[in-house]
């Protein structure tokens, strides 16, 4: 086996915009494990990109030759940040850290990091190493261009894989089928209001855990009818002291229909409830999702059982689901959510450098949000204006704002959103 083999992704996203430049020539990786002491082994050995990373975590799922020992990993780095550590997560399908090792620019031998990670494995199962760059130490991974569906840069998917190694040896694993035992139970542990549905997945049997610098889990589920989702509850195992997070959701075409920073306060008796009023229509494919900040760390319940939808972590899908609750109030004629395609929303200058001003014309009277945002989700400027005669507008100093590339612009207003594409210099 000379390559990854993998399926293909279900569907594309917008690209994050930190993929360097195409190199002019294709390259070999370093990758010189001795491939006669493994039983079977999967390589990406050609490579023509570089991906740059920083304050994120970029994802390589893989899978598994054979059941037994994951035994030798490497990847070719192109360049690291002089006194950065890096940490690298092995994560398994059910996503549990399995291992765990760290490494730095003195670790690399040319090009080739040679990683200390070990586990146990099962042949035709999906595993996924997920490393980890800290803010302002950017990292530089060498990739070779192809389909999407396996590589992931903060939960959003790069065309190709990483140009890699994994060896693997044959062994007797006496607790890869006990991996279904203790699971959550199946019974709803209470029923929805009247005029409600509910979707919800219950009892746990693991853990999913985030351990800050950006990392984050999502779940997707079907709207159970037309009306407003009005409540997202989902199971902790453990928050950390200080915990600052996001919570998001959105549609099937990544719109964000909330946002919303969470603290330790949001989460009572291991559950974080969050209330909505988002207008859903029946089988609407939404998907709620935390990413911790600043650094903090976060432990999700999640059941192996569990079928409603698919549940990654930082863009690897595990087996099962995140253990929530979605409450959704049943209407047949609850008003459309709002949309707010009329209004025109002029930014100038575009592109922008040290400021952007922002000009909402055709909009209706009263509060307006608006934000400035990475491609990664994270809002960098957010501001309150008041729209008077259908006209409001607002600058943002931006000077601070240093990676040149595209960025997002939101204007809310109410229920209704709109969202403009626009580019730092």
């Amino acid at each position: 086996m000379n390559k990854f083999i993998y399926p293909f992704a279900a569907a594309a996203a917008l690209f994050t915009g930190n993929l360097f430049a195409q190199e002019a020539a294709l390259s070999s990786a370093q990758n010189d494990a001795p491939t006669s002491l493994f039983d079977c082994f999967v390589k990406v050995e050609e490579h023509n990109r570089t991906l740059g990373f920083e304050g994120a975590v970029v994802t390589q799922e893989f899978t598994a030759c054979t059941t037994g020992q994951l035994q030798e990993t490497q990847i070719t780095v192109k360049g690291a940040t002089d006194g950065a550590i890096y940490v690298v997560e092995l994560v398994d399908f059910r996503g549990n850290v399995v291992d765990m090792t760290r490494f730095s620019k003195s670790d690399l031998n040319s090009e080739t990091l040679t990683l200390s990670l070990n586990a146990g494995v099962k042949a035709g199962k999906t595993y996924s190493i997920q490393i980890t760059a800290p803010e302002d130490k950017p990292l530089a991974l060498r990739y070779n261009h192809g389909p999407m569906g396996t590589l992931w840069n903060n939960g959003e998917p790069v065309r190709g894989q990483l140009a890699g190694f994994f060896g693997f040896a044959s062994r007797e694993l006496s607790d890869v089928d006990a991996m279904s035992q203790g699971r959550g139970e199946d019974t709803p542990q209470d029923r929805a209001l009247e005029g409600q549905c509910k979707t919800q997945v219950f009892g746990h049997d693991n853990r999913i855990r985030l351990n800050g610098n950006g990392n984050s889990a999502t779940q997707t589920f079907s709207a159970c009818s037309e009306g407003v989702l009005e409540h997202i509850s989902v199971g902790i195992q453990a928050s950390f002291d200080g915990l600052k997070g996001r919570f998001f959701v959105k549609n099937a075409e990544g719109e964000d229909l909330y946002t919303q920073t969470i603290y330790n306060r949001n989460i009572e008796n291991g559950v974080l409830n969050l209330p909505l009023e988002i207008r859903v229509d029946q089988g609407e494919q939404l998907m709620f999702g935390i990413k911790t900040l600043e650094n903090h760390r976060l432990s999700l319940h999640t059941n192996s059982l569990g079928r409603e939808g698919v549940c990654k972590r930082n863009g690897a899908t595990i087996e099962g689901n995140l253990e929530f609750t979605a409450y959704i109030a049943e209407s047949d004629n609850t008003p459309a959510r709002a949309e707010i395609q009329a209004a025109k929303v002029t930014t100038f200058p575009n592109p922008f450098s040290d400021h952007i001003s922002v000009r909402v014309e055709n909009a209706t009277d009263g509060k307006a949000i608006v934000q400035l945002l990475d491609f990664s989700g994270n809002v960098l400027r957010s501001d309150l204006i008041y729209v008077k005669n259908a006209e409001g507008e607002i600058t943002f100093e931006t000077r601070n704002i240093e990676r040149p590339g595209y960025y997002a612009l939101r204007v809310i207003q109410g229920d209704s959103v709109k969202n403009v594409t626009i580019m730092k210099r």
